[in-house]
C-alpha cells in the first residue's frame, strides 16, 4: 500500500504541474490575443478551451482519488480478514489446550475452587451448580466443597469446562467457567496483538 500511495501522489503531482503549465500558457496566450485586439468570439473560444482543460483535469483527479480510496478500502478489508483468521487460530489452539486440561487430575481442583468461589457469593441454600454432563461424576466432591445443600444441573452452555452457580432467592449468577475466561481474553487480544489498521497500511 505505501508504494501505491507514493506512485499515486507522484502521478497527481505530475498532473497538477501539467495543469499549472496549461494555466500559465493560457494566461500568456490570452494576453497576447488581447494585445492583438482579439475579437469577442476568439476570447470566448479561448475561455471554452481553458474550461475544457480544467474540467478534464478535475475528472482525472477525481478518478485517481476514487481509485486510491477503493484500493485503501480493499487493503483494510484484507487486513481485517487476516486479523480475524489469526484470532480464530489463536483461540482455537487455546480452547484445545483448555479441553486437554479438563482431562487432567488438576481439573477437579479447579472445579472445587470454582464452587468455593460461588459459595462465597451465593450464600442461600437454593444454590444450583451447573456443569457439563461429563463432569457429573465430580458432584459429590463439589457438594462437599460447598459445605451445604445444593442441587446440580447439567448444561450445554458450558462447552469447555468449569461451573456456574445461581440463586433465585438472591437473583444472582456466578460464572466460574473456562469458556467465559477464554472469551474475556479476546478483548486483551484486540488490545495487545499489535494488529491495528492505520491509514493505508497495517502495523
Amino acid at each position: 500500500m505505501p508504494d501505491t500511495v507514493s506512485k499515486t501522489d507522484n502521478f497527481l503531482k505530475a498532473i497538477e504541474k501539467y495543469a499549472e503549465e496549461q494555466r500559465s500558457r493560457m494566461r500568456t496566450e490570452a494576453e497576447d490575443f488581447k494585445k492583438r485586439e482579439m475579437n469577442t468570439a476568439e476570447e470566448e473560444g479561448l475561455k471554452e478551451a481553458y474550461d475544457l482543460i480544467q474540467k478534464e483535469m478535475a475528472d482525472i483527479h477525481n478518478k485517481i482519488s476514487a481509485e486510491q480510496s477503493a484500493a485503501e478500502s480493499e487493503g483494510k478489508k484484507q487486513i481485517f480478514r487476516r486479523r480475524k483468521e489469526i484470532e480464530e487460530d489463536v483461540f482455537a489452539a487455546a480452547e484445545k489446550k483448555l479441553l486437554e486440561f479438563t482431562d487432567t487430575k488438576d481439573y477437579l481442583s479447579f472445579l472445587v475452587k470454582g464452587v468455593i468461589s460461588i459459595g462465597s457469593v451465593l450464600t442461600e441454600d437454593d444454590t444450583v451448580i451447573c456443569l457439563r454432563e461429563k463432569d457429573l461424576p465430580y458432584q459429590q466432591e463439589l457438594k462437599n466443597a460447598l459445605s451445604r445443600d445444593c442441587s446440580f444441573e447439567t448444561t450445554d452452555a458450558i462447552r469447555i469446562g468449569g461451573v456456574t452457580g445461581r440463586s433465585r432467592r438472591l437473583g444472582r449468577i456466578v460464572d466460574e467457567t473456562l469458556d467465559t475466561r477464554l472469551e474475556e481474553q479476546r478483548e486483551w487480544f484486540y488490545a495487545h496483538s499489535g494488529l491495528t489498521v492505520t491509514e493505508g497500511t497495517a502495523e
